[in-house]
């Protein structure tokens, strides 16, 4: 058999390399670039999906947030504006306003219910609802006489707390006068108010 020379040798060595780099590429390289392509728009499919997903869920935690806001709101209106009267638990709110202060309320006189007397373009009471400053309101109103005793801090604390009270209370004439005790340090003052208050019908509310 006769002997190969070098330049054959190196030949047969080129073909071999190069049979072996096109298997590698046909057979190893081409599928796996196959394959990474489909896995990399498999890849961009999901992300987008969960980018979807995630918006969705922004948006619900969103709504969520709003519908909880609202719920809020509908229950302070509700407080603030209630369809009753509830003269019990308005006295009851009322004597823990004046025992948070320090201050004695000896009276609480409720009148009774009527429809809001303003003409157009009268401005609102202060601390009215804005309803009533739009010309419709759809609530009924009652007076409130109140009389209590105290410090002058005590009974600007009382007021505080009447302006800032959990419904609608709407001063209108706030006297105040020498208590009459002889001795008492600090002196104290006897303050008569008078107050309107505010109250959505039972029909109007839907109840």
């Amino acid at each position: 058999m006769r002997r190969l020379e070098p330049r054959e040798k190196a030949i047969l060595v080129f073909l071999g390399a190069l049979v072996v780099a096109l298997g590698f590429y046909y057979y190893i390289y081409t599928p796996k670039m196959k394959q990474i392509n489909l896995l990399s728009q498999q890849l961009k499919t999901q992300q987008t999906e969960l980018a979807r997903l995630q918006a969705e869920a922004a948006q619900k935690d969103e709504l969520e947030r709003q519908v909880a806001a609202l719920q809020k709101d509908v229950q302070s209106s509700e407080a603030k504006l209630p369809s009753a009267r509830e003269i019990p638990v308005l006295l009851v709110q009322l004597e823990g306003l004046a025992s948070q202060v320090g201050a004695d309320l000896t009276l609480i006189k409720p009148g009774p219910l009527q429809a809001p007397q303003q003409t157009p373009g009268q401005p609102p009471k202060p601390g009215a609802p804005a309803a009533a400053a739009a010309g419709g309101p759809s609530y009924q109103t009652f007076s409130l006489e109140l009389t209590a005793d105290g410090t002058f801090d005590q009974i600007q604390s009382f007021l505080h707390g009447i302006e800032t009270f959990p419904r609608f209370i709407s001063m209108t004439d706030i006297r105040m006068s020498p208590n009459g005790q002889a001795g008492t340090n600090p002196p104290k003052l006897t303050l008569a108010l008078q107050a309107t208050t505010y109250v959505v019908p039972e029909s109007g509310a839907g109840r």
